[in-house]
């Protein structure tokens, strides 16, 4: 390469010399690039800036795949675990669907460990105290419900399953009648052995009370009323409880309330219970 001495006696070529060594294409220099023209990407080929999405930002929507596993999949596309038909109360509402339980083998280990809003699949509003009234406008899907709102969660149809290896903890039967907001409930609370009512209801834990053997009457209209083996009633529903017996000796359940006594069938129907 034929060049004169450069600064600090370093060879300095002619500029097309420079760029045929360096792999520059000649005249590159000579262009003017503004900001959202094409730009070279150093393969040959040219690209535009990314554009800018109100919502996303520059980079746009996330796409699946990745590291990330928020972006490869959703919760509400793959539901897991077993799939639990409840009827779910509020005030003025009722919703008919499934929960599926996750890890959980039990609706009501489920219910106690979530917070917020949780998830009802194939779920539709229901004509309060009327689930098999035919609507031709009623619609299906994926429902969200905040569960502070909920007053209880009652099972369709509660099957006794058996946990080996649980420990086993002494309960008495408590026959009570509940006030919530719209409700009036009557079933069996179960507490433990040696407690007190008192203890029970102020203790911040479960969040969800179980109770087997439950009527439910609608304040509003007290000729509507519901029977399920098994529900869980929420602790901050609660208005008035009426503790009908008093603990009777020997009177305990050895498991967990989730096995009801029996095999009562849902019903629905008008007139006392």
């Amino acid at each position: 390469m034929a060049g004169r001495p450069g600064f600090l006696g370093g060879l300095r070529g002619d500029p097309q010399d420079r760029d045929a060594d360096s792999g520059f294409e000649a005249g590159l220099g000579d262009q003017n690039v503004r900001l959202g023209d094409p730009t070279s990407r150093g393969d040959g080929r040219l690209g535009t800036l990314p554009d800018f999405d109100p919502v996303w930002g520059t980079l746009g929507a996330p796409t699946a795949g990745g590291s990330n596993d928020w972006l490869a999949k959703s919760t509400e596309e793959q539901p897991e675990g077993i799939a639990v038909d409840v009827e779910i109360f509020g005030n003025g509402f009722q919703i008919s669907g499934q929960i599926h339980t996750g890890q959980f083998d039990r609706l009501s280990d489920w219910i106690n460990m979530q917070s917020g809003f949780i998830q009802v699949r194939d779920a539709w509003h229901v004509h309060l105290g009327q689930r098999n009234l035919p609507d031709p406008e009623q619609r299906r899907g994926i429902l969200w419900v905040r569960l502070e709102q909920i007053v209880l969660i009652a099972e369709r149809a509660a099957v006794q399953k058996s946990r080996l290896g649980a420990p086993v903890v002494q309960k008495q039967r408590r026959k009570v009648s509940v006030v919530t907001p719209g409700y009036g409930l009557r079933g069996s609370l179960y507490i433990h052995a040696h407690g007190s009512m008192k203890q029970y209801l102020e203790s911040p834990d479960p969040h969800f009370l179980p109770m087997t053997e439950l009527n439910v009457r609608w304040l509003s209209d007290p000729t509507l009323v519901a029977r399920f083996p098994f529900a869980m009633v929420n602790r901050v529903q609660l208005v008035t409880i009426l503790d009908e017996s008093a603990a009777p000796a020997g009177d305990t359940a050895n498991t967990l309330p989730e096995a009801s006594e029996g095999d009562m069938q849902l019903e629905r129907m008008r007139g006392a219970a």
